[in-house]
């Protein structure tokens, strides 16, 4: 076979590897589409993200096989550096969920400790048979200076991470942490 057959089956292939493994959301992540009550998601590093807009609204649901936390950093813009973290545990059937902030490339802080505010509300979760899902909203501009303003329709990083089992506050290292891309 001469080399420009070779070349041509090497960029089919690898085109072919792209399409196989990638999200239909353009991220890192699996899955796609749309469930049942409109939600879109991704799962990267275990951690299933669920989505969807509604009235200038983020209603989100975020999940992973742990009895820790789960957290999501919406639009970093290095790293974990001025991402909207949301991070969240459930203890005693009791959710337990705080609005973060990227402080730095690889740490985050308190929105309220650092000057901010909480702007997550409808706070709710589970854990049950040892997976931990938190349910929330925020507003797509929360006019917070910590938060930066999302537009329905645009492509935006996210990072997904859980801590380990038992690790029920804001602060313990992660297990597994990835980033990809969500269009909401």
């Amino acid at each position: 076979m001469n080399s420009g057959r070779w070349l041509i089956l090497v960029l089919c292939l690898g085109l072919l590897a792209c399409c196989a493994c990638g999200s239909d959301n353009g991220g890192t992540g699996t899955g796609g589409g749309t469930d049942d009550d409109g939600f879109s998601q991704v799962t990267a590093a275990g951690v299933t993200l669920k989505w969807k807009v509604q009235d200038s609204t983020l209603m989100v649901k975020v999940s992973a096989s742990t009895t820790g936390w789960v957290a999501v950093g919406f639009d970093p813009t290095n790293r974990m550096q001025n991402a909207n973290l949301i991070i969240g545990y459930v203890s005693g059937g009791d959710a337990f969920i705080r609005d973060d902030y990227g402080s730095a490339l690889t740490s985050h802080e308190s929105d309220v400790s650092g000057g901010g505010s909480d702007d997550v509300t409808d706070k709710g979760g589970t854990e049950t048979g040892g997976v931990t899902e938190i349910t929330f909203s925020i507003p797509l501009d929360s006019g917070d200076t910590r938060d930066r303003p999302l537009a329905e329709g645009n492509t935006y990083g996210v990072i997904l991470s859980r801590g380990p089992n038992g690790a029920d506050d804001h602060t313990t290292q992660h297990a597994a942490r990835a980033a990809t891309t969500i269009t909401l």
